[in-house]
């Protein structure tokens, strides 16, 4: 038997979708049979946080891609070998590129979370909700990264702040902020 370049597109596109259907397969498994805390992430997310291009599903789709450009290439569009081999590599970096895209998209928004840094809260307004007295620790309140954050704070100039009154946070110092009143 001849191996021709369309059968090699054909195997490529279907290896691709063999590949998803038994990574789905093995996730559904996984999921019904309880695979605790075992975690197999195929997607390239990572420990620091990011996405990276050069992962199982990613490469999966390039190879799907890379079939499938090929495989129209050669039988719907009968082109010659040349550009059928570059119609399917620019398929399978497009239909990769897409894949790292939506997979980094829907991570960051999954791993977003409420925690900040502390150079987040600066320039925040805050309301104090117990008073600050001379010299003296208070508690205020504010909302960053859309969760209410109560903190200990101070005033920066050392004067009292009684409840109710909005401050501007001008630094944090571990758990303590140290405000000043709000300019009305």
């Amino acid at each position: 038997m001849t191996i021709t370049i369309g059968l090699v597109y054909v195997a490529l596109l279907a290896l691709g979708v063999v590949y998803a259907l038994l990574a789905s397969l093995a996730g559904w498994l996984g999921d019904l049979h309880g695979a605790g805390d075992i975690h197999v992430d195929p997607s390239g997310h990572l420990d620091a946080g990011d996405a990276h291009p050069v992962t199982g599903t990613v490469i999966a789709t390039f190879i799907t891609g890379f079939g499938g450009g090929g495989t129209i290439a050669h039988y719907l569009l009968d082109w010659p070998t040349g550009p059928g081999l570059i119609a399917a590599a620019g398929s399978g970096t497009a239909l990769a590129a897409a894949a790292f895209f939506v997979l980094e998209l829907i991570f960051s928004h999954t791993q977003s979370g409420s925690e900040f840094r502390a150079g987040e809260a600066e320039g925040r307004i805050a309301e104090v909700i117990t008073p600050i007295p001379a010299d003296g620790l208070g508690e205020i309140a504010y909302v960053i990264k859309g969760q209410r954050q109560r903190s200990s704070a101070r005033t920066s100039d050392g004067a009292a702040v009684p409840k109710g009154r909005l401050v501007v946070i001008e630094r944090l110092v571990g758990p303590t902020a140290y405000v000043r009143l709000q300019e009305e």
